[in-house]
């Protein structure tokens, strides 16, 4: 049940994604449940998103669960990894082990 919780946040997540940054994603592709492919609009530089969606990407995430985002240009030639929430697993797991 948890996991539908933190699958339908990443979904809205998303959508705050596109919603955000109107007409620079072409669309989303989830390649596991923890790494989705960013397909950008041709013209749009994936450094470029990279550095505006790092800038606010912590008013966005209410997930905990890390996933990768991989941000590729429209030529396919250029992929940037994106990872989220990986250092508030590894906070996680040190608490627990105390």
């Amino acid at each position: 049940m948890e996991s539908l919780k933190e699958s339908s946040k990443i979904y809205a997540f998303l959508t705050r994604i596109r919603s955000e940054w109107p007409g620079v994603v072409e669309r989303f592709e989830f390649k596991t449940a923890s790494v989705i492919y960013v397909h950008l609009k041709e013209g749009i530089s994936s450094i470029d998103f990279l550095g505006t969606l790092s800038r606010k990407i912590e008013s966005l995430v209410d997930f905990n669960i890390p996933i990768i985002l991989y941000h590729i240009e429209s030529d396919g030639m250029n992929l940037r990894s994106h990872p989220i929430n990986w250092y508030s697993v590894l906070n996680k797991e040190g608490a627990e082990k105390k």
